[in-house]
């Protein structure tokens, strides 16, 4: 449990330091604003809460396109991050979400979120398609997980 605890302080202490522009505070007018995906990818928000003493991803499960950008807006109970458990991705997903996620504390580990209202982008374009399970590395060990379902993208509009 002390490592644990130290690993998750030491982290915090990297992640706070490696904050970017890409991590920025969300308005609802943001979600609907262009963005630098294809034409057919759209943005899909997800929330990240603590209910209680348990801290979540709302919903819990998401299913996109490839070429859309999850959206992750630290709501409460911060701090947060975004990540992605390497051994259950698809294969060549790795490198996609690496070269898609800005300010890495590490291979696919985006940086802390520490304030109300800061979001963090991660673009599904070009990645393959298959389940993504994510967590959130300072709550990991209380459960705080979810899956992205990845489909194929429909074409462009």
């Amino acid at each position: 449990m002390k490592r644990i605890v130290s690993l998750v302080v030491s982290i915090l202490a990297l992640g706070a330091a490696s904050l970017s522009a890409q991590t920025r505070a969300a308005t609802p007018a943001q979600a609907a604003l262009p963005t630098r995906t294809p034409p057919a990818g759209r943005v899909v928000r997800v929330r990240m809460v603590m209910n209680g003493t348990h801290p979540l991803f709302e919903p819990a499960a998401l299913t996109v396109k490839q070429g859309d950008i999850v959206e992750f807006v630290n709501v409460s109970g911060a701090p947060h991050n975004v990540s992605f458990e390497a051994p259950k991705i698809p294969a060549g997903a790795a490198a996609v979400l690496n070269a898609s996620m800005a300010s890495k504390m590490m291979p696919l580990m985006g940086p802390m979120m520490t304030t109300a209202n800061q979001a963090y982008r991660v673009s599904f374009a070009g990645a393959p398609v298959g389940t993504y399970e994510v967590f959130c590395m300072p709550h990991k060990a209380l459960g705080m997980k979810m899956v992205v379902t990845v489909q194929p993208s429909t074409g462009r509009n």
